[in-house]
This record gives structure tokens, sequence and C-alpha cells, in this order.
């Protein structure tokens, strides 16, 4: 009878120390092969916008390689998730296989995922259900608790125009949506067919509205698309929806960089135009693994990849800035550090900077943060359908994200680069950025007229004072100055933003052009006196 107890006990133990051996990794690959198949990931509508913005189908989207996969699962390792744009597959494996792992030639890099005690959420507190505003009835009536923090950046001009997201698709990437489903503030959406898919990147499977996994993305989701009748109005309730679970709230940190670098590839493939990301990465509980200050401007951390690749597939992707200006840390966290991020700092309703914002790196000469919105006491709707009030990046970042896509159904011809800089030239302080809130706060009735001018110019004196010929050009552009302007920098942007020319404190204005290809252009020249923003054809 004893034998039987400790073969029983053998049983019941061996699973738990298998498991207790199981680590995971993200393993890279070296290379992929052509997928001759690649567009059959892609919805006609994906197609459709790639096809309409001249957006190439690359390398990047080739589908990892199939027999490295299979390699490595006959190895022993269970894939949790891959992700072509990284080249590579997120895997649990026993710790004794990881040699073998390492010595297969077509691997570039394992990471190991180690776990943390802190989560990336970007909200800092969550209030109580707001008292009752007593206020006449008004313009502001239907928007009530949400007027303060969307007529700061005059946000509401768009909905006057008639402009509250048809017909755009946007995907918040957080954590759950808990009881989005069942909550009155949604009811339109839902009612209306308008989430157009889910799914949870933690436990792969397409449940993102239970408890556990988590409010803050619910939350989140109520700046964009919130209605409660003669309280509340959220910045785009007419668009259509992907709500993407990619937050681990055991903390998983790299898992998380992985699972978001997923969700956006898919939002690539599904055709989704505007991507609201109220979360951020920096230091993890085991030191070797820590993202440190130098990180934030080399593009390098996983979620930074995706978030640049999904901007040059023609996404605007809005970054919380984060919530570590008071902390030891203090700047902003990944992937808001992404050159193409467009990361969302936080201020109150009367536009003082929230102490809390993350600032940008003394040492970087981008400006990041970018903008700023109302993230500091702002209301939203919690999880029973009432109104609550917040703080944090996390809640500036959906309202802007809501309202750039209402400012791009005005304007559906222009492209994400093209919608991003026109509300940066609107903000407060445009030709004087700084550290903390970047550009500063942006007006989208300004924003919106700049759209529908045929130039961008952002310095009315700069305007006279410089001229661009021939334009469109062959092969040279020639820039000439009236007076004396100090230029710092010439850049020169492609039709989806990517850099693809610069020069850094010029002595000669005739620029060498014969290697870009044909198609419109930005002409960015950063000067003491200002910026000046210009189209420019090559012919």
């Amino acid at each position: 009878m004893a034998s039987n107890k400790r073969i029983l006990l053998l049983v019941i133990l061996f699973p738990f120390f298998a498991f207790a051996n199981e680590n995971k990794y993200i393993i890279y690959f070296k290379d992929k092969p052509f997928d001759s198949q690649l567009k059959n990931k892609f919805t006609p509508k994906a197609i459709a916008f790639r096809t309409k913005m001249n957006i190439p189908f690359d390398f990047r989207d080739d589908a990892v390689n199939a027999n490295y996969i299979q390699n490595l699962q006959q190895l022993g390792c269970k894939i949790l998730n891959q992700s072509n744009w990284l080249n590579a597959a997120m895997v649990s494996m026993n710790v004794d296989i990881l040699s073998q792992i390492k010595s297969l030639q077509f691997i570039s890099d394992i990471i190991p995922i180690h776990k943390t005690n802190t989560n990336g959420i970007t909200a800092i507190t969550i209030g109580d259900t707001c008292e009752a505003i007593q206020i006449p009835l008004t313009f502001e009536d239907n928007y009530t608790y949400s007027f303060a923090q969307e007529a700061l950046v005059n946000g509401q001009y768009l909905h006057e125009q008639g402009f509250n997201g048809e017909g755009m698709d946007i995907a918040i990437c957080d954590n759950g949506f808990y009881n989005a489903n069942n909550n009155p503030a949604f009811t339109n959406i839902f009612s209306t067919n308008r989430i157009l898919g889910t799914y949870d990147y933690v436990h792969n499977d397409s449940l993102v509205y239970d408890e556990q996994a988590g409010s803050h993305g619910a939350y989140c989701f109520s700046f964009i698309a919130g209605t409660l009748s003669n309280q509340y109005i959220g910045t785009a309730t007419k668009s259509n929806f992907y709500l993407f679970h990619t937050e681990n709230n055991s903390g998983e940190r790299l898992q998380e960089e992985f699972n978001l670098a997923t969700a956006l590839e898919r939002c690539s493939q599904l055709g989704v135009k505007v991507v609201s990301i109220s979360l951020g990465y920096t230091t993890f509980d085991v030191p070797s693994e820590n993202h440190d200050t130098s990180d934030m401007m080399k593009n390098d951390t996983p979620a930074a990849k995706a978030v640049n690749i999904a901007a040059s597939k023609g996404i605007l992707v809005c970054v919380a800035a984060g919530n570590e200006g008071t902390k030891p840390w203090h700047y902003i966290s990944t992937p808001s550090d992404a050159d193409s991020a467009f990361a969302i700092a936080s201020v109150d309703v009367n536009g003082n900077p929230a102490a809390s914002s993350g600032w940008g790196l003394a040492t970087d000469p981008r400006v990041k943060p970018n903008i700023a919105a109302a993230g500091q006491s702002v209301n939203y709707i919690n999880t029973a359908g009432n109104i609550a009030t917040g703080s944090g990046t996390s809640f500036a970042t959906p309202q802007i994200a809501g309202l750039s896509a209402c400012l791009w159904q005005a304007f559906p011809a222009k492209t994400n680069w093209e919608i991003k800089t026109a509300i940066e030239q609107s903000a407060s302080q445009y030709l004087t950025p700084d550290k903390k809130i970047g550009y500063g706060i942006p007006d989208f009735q300004k924003a919106y007229n700049i759209l529908a001018t045929s130039t961008f110019v952002s310095n009315n004196f700069l305007k006279d004072e410089i001229t661009i010929y021939p334009n469109p050009f062959a092969d040279k552009l020639t820039i000439e100055f009236k007076k004396n302007i100090t230029v710092n920098r010439i850049k020169i942007f492609d039709n989806i933003g990517q850099e693809v020319f610069i020069q850094l404190a010029p002595t000669e204005f005739y620029l060498q052009l014969q290697n870009l290809p044909k198609g419109m252009y930005i002409l960015q020249i950063d000067s003491d006196k200002g910026n000046f923003i210009k189209k420019i054809i090559k012919e």
C-alpha cells in the first residue's frame, strides 16, 4: 500500500516539476523564404488600402519559415506566437533543451522572458463616480462630462462638421475589456455590429470581456466609443473597432511587447488605419533584461520595431508617453519612443502638464512626446456604465486616436504621416517644442484647415522668406533664402512618413535627389526662425 502511495506521489509531482522547468523565450530567425501566398493573409480592405496608398508588400510581410517552426516543435518547443515582422517566434520550452536550440544554424538570437511584478498599463489613478454637474442646456449638454477634455483640443469641431469616425477602423491594444459587451455605453456599437473582431494574445482565444482579463482596455475604449445620453460622447463613436488584449496581467513584459507586435501585424492585415496603445515598458525584475534610457533612441525594442513597421504600412499608431515623470525612470517608455509613434503626453483640462507624464530624453534630437491631450483627472465610463475619473497618459491617448480617425475620415486621400503632421502643426507650441509636451496641445479645427489647403507651411514668415524650385523637379532641388536664416537640418519624407533624405547643418542648398523615385514628398527645413514644411513632387 505504501508503495502505491509513493507511485501516486510521483505521478502528481512529475507534471509540476516538468512545468517548473519550462521557460519562455523569443527566438529570432536569420532569414525566411518568399511567401507566394502572402496576400491571402490580408483582407480585401487591407489590400485596397495598400494599393491606394502605394504601400508595397515586402519581406517583412512574408511568413516565418514553417520548417523552422516545425524543427522547434520536434525538439520540444511549444509555439506560443509568431511574428512575421520580427521574423521570430515566442516559445515555451524546458531549459534542458536550450543548448540544443542555440546550436540550430537558422537562429540568430534567443531572448529569455522573465516575470515582473509590475504591468505596462499607463493609467495611474482611477477615481470614483463623479458628482453631478449642473450646467445650462447648451450644445455642451450632449457631452457634459466629456466636453472639457474634448474642447481642449477643439475636437467637437470635427463632430460639428459631421465627422464621427464613420467607416474608419480603429484597434485598441490593451489589457482586457471587461463587461464592454454588456455596458450600456457601448450598446450602439454592439447593436450595429461595429466590433469587427477581438483576440486575446495572452491566452490565444477571442475572450476579451471576462473580468480576469482586466478593465483598463474598457476604460480606454470609452474615451473613443462611449456614449451616454446627455452625459458623454466619445471622440469617434461611429467608427468600427478591433479589441486586442496584449497585456499579460501576471507581468511577463517582453511577452507583452511580442504580443503587441503580433497584434499590430494583424492590424495591417485587417486594414486598420488607427491604433491606440495605452501601454508602456521600461524595466523588469531581472536587471539584465531591463531597457535603459539609451534604448529609447535606438528603435530596437520589440514593441518599437513593430510600431515603426506598422507606421511604414500606413497605420497611425498613437502611443501613451507613460507616467514615469515623477519616478526614477523619469522619461517616456517604449513603444512611445519609436520614431514613428505618435507619442501622447498628458495635461489637465486647463492645459497644465501633468507631473506624472513622461519626459523626452534631454539628449534626444527628436521631438518626444509629440503632442499632449487631457489625461489628468479626466472623465471616462467605467465597467458599470457610470461616469468616473482617472489620470494618466493612457487616457489622453485614445482621445487623440479617435479624433485622428475623424480627421482622416474628412481627408481620406491623406496618408497617416500627413494626418500626424497636420495635428502637430496645429499644436500650441509647434515652433517651440519641449521635452514635456512636445509640440503642445493640438487644435483639430486648425488641423482640418491645414489639410484643406494645398500646401503645408508651418510658419507664415518663412513662407515669404524661402523659395523652393523647381517644383515639380527632376533630379535637383534648389532652396533660396531672402534673409539670413540659420538652417539646422533639411529632411525629406516619402508619402508614408519614412525619412529618405537628411542633411545636418547644411552649407549648400542644392539638393541632389536623383536617387529618389518619382512621387510626392514632404520637405522639412528646421531653422533658427522656425520650421518650414512644403510638399514637393519629383517627376
